[in-house]
């Protein structure tokens, strides 16, 4: 007996041993320093093997060389899911030196373990991996994230503002921490970056899930995303950097549960392809990602050595304002260039909720330059994604279209070129109702408008995560590239604009009302914008589609009512009052009090 009791009490020490071993080594792993990549090397060792090779050693060169970091990049626009994904994929497999990844949202589905079955595969060839994910939204699996915070010393996790520092909080942990801290809880990283080897940098609207590369059977996100080569990649680096360090990012081994998990050593490990399970979703990417001529044909022959690039993004934290104010760098950088545009704006955000300030400042703009030309595309009731922010748009947008003389274009869930922006619809359409069939979901896949992105006067572009509502420019931590170039600013136009058109959006314009009410009911829907609660069921505009047959005119033509039909104002909703109109109608009522956080 005494015998049996010193060996357990053997083999628990040694357990214990070898699981402080691997927290020991875990937590070294958090004082070691990566710095920027000094490009003491000879050309060509940077991505030797990836058609991205030439245009890496030309950045590497204007490094040495000290160019300003605004000059000699190359950028490519990535508005196709699928491109999205290959991107990603080769540039994992190519790059031999750091990957730095920021995300808001990564989902333990197919696309997800893709990436991270590719993370894992450059860590183990040595290169340096590292990775932040807001925890808000992202996995909360501590099995998981043991898994990763051990698969390989190379690789290192941490995720910004765990509640309670914890990955998988209580909901009382997580309603204490909104009593005791609400703007620090609300207070998110919304930043998604890529960075390879300091040279080669992705950011856009795309977290890491299925939903952002047309991989879902019911939402899927119509996103870009802009791929930039060059001396302004550095900047990005060391935007990571900071919040690499900042306190409010915490080491996956240090959360309470997955120190646990790792003590515990119960988890599963992923060795092999096959243990990821990302399967026949992610098939082709995984063996396109290696086909150089295929490279070359998608990414590298459509670079555009742009004018000039600069990369924005907010400190972490965002500001240290009271309440739910205070904007941050890239809010104060993106009003300044919107203020100097002269002719016309074409902006694209999925949100589209302007504060008052947001309100007051463009109707200086429109006071300044009564031609300007405001052109916004969102979503539709039909293809939102936040039933919330619709509803706040719903209530404000006669403000924007009478008041600031926006033209504005809400999306349609299933939209004329639907084929063309997501190829696999009808093969998802078909699981889709297989799962439709079992009752495990209510309707087929559609799409979504999630890209952020902006032209001002046709030669300045803005492609980041930076959405136009207060969430984003008070509170959430955002990035982006600014580009002036003429080739970029019309391929990224163009696009928005085609969105735009009649067969892909409902177009939003003032309500056609009897014996001129519409007087009456803009006074009084005006005069609820400054009530806490609106209870005022009437809207002063509408969506209209254009009729059979008919040409497309502006809002402002005479015919324009001739032409085009009164959708209603919920168009896409499912026949008859649906639990989402009822919904959108109740949030509208409170929408004032929830501004700040949308």
């Amino acid at each position: 007996m005494k015998r049996w009791i010193i060996l357990s009490a053997l083999a628990l020490l040694a357990c214990g041993c070898a699981c402080q071993e691997r927290l020991q080594v875990a937590k070294e792993r958090r004082f070691t320093t990566f710095r920027p990549i000094p490009f003491t090397v000879g050309n060509g060792a940077l991505f030797r093997n990836s058609p991205f090779s030439p245009v890496v050693d030309k950045t590497v060169r204007a490094i040495r060389a000290k160019t300003a970091e605004t000059q000699g990049n190359y950028v490519h626009i990535l508005n196709s899911g699928d491109d999205a994904l290959l991107a990603r994929i080769h540039l994992i497999r190519n790059a031999t030196r750091s990957i730095c990844v920021q995300t808001f949202i990564w989902t333990n589905d197919e696309v997800g373990r893709f990436v991270m079955h590719e993370l894992i595969e450059a860590a183990n060839r040595g290169v340096h991996v590292r990775v932040i994910a807001d925890h808000f939204v992202s996995h909360k699996d501590p099995d998981v994230v043991a898994f990763l915070a051990t698969a390989n010393p190379n690789l290192e996790i941490k995720h910004y503002r765990p509640a309670a520092k914890r990955i998988r909080p209580s909901r009382l942990q997580i309603f204490t921490g909104l009593i005791l801290g609400f703007k620090s809880l609300n207070q998110r990283m919304h930043n998604k970056i890529m960075v390879f080897d300091d040279v080669v940098a992705i950011t856009g609207g795309r977290n890491i899930e299925n939903t952002y590369f047309n991989r879902s059977t019911k939402i899927n996100f119509k996103d870009r995303d802009v791929l930039v080569v060059g001396p302004v990649v550095p900047g990005v680096r060391k935007s990571f950097e900071k919040y690499w360090k900042c306190r409010h990012v915490v080491s996956a081994e240090e959360l309470v549960d997955v120190a646990r998990a790792i003590r515990e050593d119960k988890f599963e490990r992923f060795r092999t392809h096959e243990d990821f399970n990302f399967g026949e979703l992610c098939e082709s990417e995984y063996n396109q990602a290696s086909d150089a001529d295929l490279i070359e044909r998608r990414f590298t022959d459509r670079l555009t050595q742009a004018r000039r690039v600069e990369f924005v993004a907010d400190k972490p934290g965002k500001n240290r304002a009271w309440w739910l104010r205070g904007g941050g760098a890239l809010t104060r950088r993106l009003g300044k260039t919107f203020g100097k545009v002269q002719g016309e704006m074409v902006i694209q955000s999925p949100y589209f909720v302007l504060g008052r300030s947001t309100q007051r400042f463009f109707a200086k703009l429109r006071k300044k330059n009564p031609d300007l030309r405001v052109i916004v595309s969102t979503n539709s009731f039909g293809s939102t994604d936040n039933t919330f922010a619709y509803s706040a748009n719903y209530r404000l947008r006669s403000s924007y279209i009478e008041g600031l003389g926006f033209e504005t274009y809400e999306y349609k869930p299933h939209p004329a070129d639907l084929r063309q922006v997501y190829p696999a619809f009808d093969e998802f359409a078909e699981r889709a109702q297989e799962k439709i069939d079992k009752g495990e979901q209510d309707r087929g896949p559609f799409l979504c408008i999630h890209a952020k992105s902006a032209v001002m006067d046709r030669r300045i572009s803005y492609i980041g995560s930076y959405n136009l509502d207060p969430r984003s420019a008070n509170l959430n931590t955002e990035v982006g590239f600014l580009i002036d170039d003429e080739e970029v600013a019309k391929q990224l136009r163009d696009d928005m604009l085609n969105d735009c058109r009649p067969e892909n959006s409902w177009v939003i314009a003032k309500r056609q009302m009897p014996l001129g009410t519409d007087v009456l009911n803009g006074m009084v829907e005006g005069l609820m914008l400054w009530s806490p609660i609106d209870l005022w069921p009437i809207r002063n505009t509408t969506s209209f589609g254009l009729r059979p047959g008919k040409p497309a005119v502006p809002t402002s033509h005479p015919d324009f009512y001739d032409n085009y039909k009164d959708t209603g104002g919920f168009p896409g909703a499912p026949p008859g009052l649906s639990m989402k109109e009822i919904t959108t109608r109740i949030l509208k009522t409170v929408a004032p009090l929830a501004v700040p956080i949308m």
